[in-house]
């Protein structure tokens, strides 16, 4: 008998008040970003600030950045906003 695979399961995020279907159980700053934005602005003066809220068990809200990821429920939510150092 072959062994079934685990199910991926599907949740709904909000990101920048739009509703994004994700098949994970965690997502890094870069793939917020890339569903916040079809085209993220580049160049070395760009930063990203990513702020979640609505989030899982002890950290239900808080900030990512570069290299982090955090997992992810149902109707969880993301704000992203670009910024350009001086």
């Amino acid at each position: 008998m072959a062994q079934k695979e685990k199910a991926t399961k599907t949740v709904t995020i909000i990101v920048n008040g739009t509703p994004k279907e994700v098949e994970k159980e965690e997502i890094t700053f870069e793939e917020v970003i890339n569903l916040a934005f079809d085209n993220p602005p580049t160049g070395t003066n760009v930063q990203f600030t990513v702020v979640y809220t609505r989030g899982v068990g002890n950290k239900p809200s808080g900030t990512l950045i570069e290299g982090q990821s955090v997992k992810v429920k149902d109707r969880m939510e993301f704000d992203v906003t670009t910024t350009n150092k001086s």
